[in-house]
């Protein structure tokens, strides 16, 4: 029998509440042809993003993937910046995120990377940095939308990260269609709502 394979990823995934703020401040892209905004209730952090992975890996290595997010405290990430990838001149990605990364966000993407690599995936070289992607660019987009939404105040927004999820992503022409495989719990810290 052949072995299946799914593509998957591991994130923070943003609640209701945050992922409504964010909907909201970023309203002023809904307009724009060339923009295609992310479904709210997609919106997330990647912290490792696999690609094919055997199905069998998510049975095998569940356990010891619990185990070693147990003793990686929740947190809260503030979020501070609105921004592009890969830049202004060439604008592809529109995000919101914050480029100052707590500890329990490095020790996760630590273990992550640490956990998969005798499995033969590669560990990314790109410097990690924790974004929500709110919208892709397909095409121009208005210089004065640009100039509206790097402007945008994302100051008072707060992903609460007391869990990641193993995902599966299915690919089509509607877009991603993401199924939670592992809700992987942090630990929790007493006095922390």
């Amino acid at each position: 029998m052949s072995e299946r394979y799914i593509r998957t990823f591991f994130a923070l995934p943003c609640d209701e509440e945050l992922s409504d703020q964010i909907n909201t401040l970023t309203d002023i892209l809904k307009d724009c042809k060339t923009i295609k905004r992310v479904r709210s209730d997609q919106y997330h952090i990647t912290l490792k993003f696999l690609g094919e992975t055997r199905e069998n890996h998510i049975f095998d290595l569940e356990k010891e993937i619990l185990t070693s997010m147990e003793q990686i405290n929740e947190f809260h990430l503030k979020l501070t910046t609105a921004g592009i990838f890969p830049n202004i001149d060439n604008p592809r990605i529109l995000w919101v995120g914050n480029r100052n990364i707590p500890m329990p966000l490095k020790q996760i993407v630590l273990q992550l990377n640490l956990l998969f690599k005798p499995h033969g995936y590669s560990r990314d070289e790109r410097r990690f940095k924790p974004h929500i992607t709110v919208g892709r660019i397909k095409g121009n987009i208005p210089v004065e939308i640009m100039e509206q939404y790097l402007q945008i105040n994302v100051k008072d927004l707060t992903l609460k990260a007391n869990h990641i999820i193993w995902y599966e992503s299915r690919l089509s022409s509607a877009g991603p269609e993401y199924i939670e495989r592992i809700k992987i719990p942090l630990k929790q810290t007493k006095g922390r709502k």
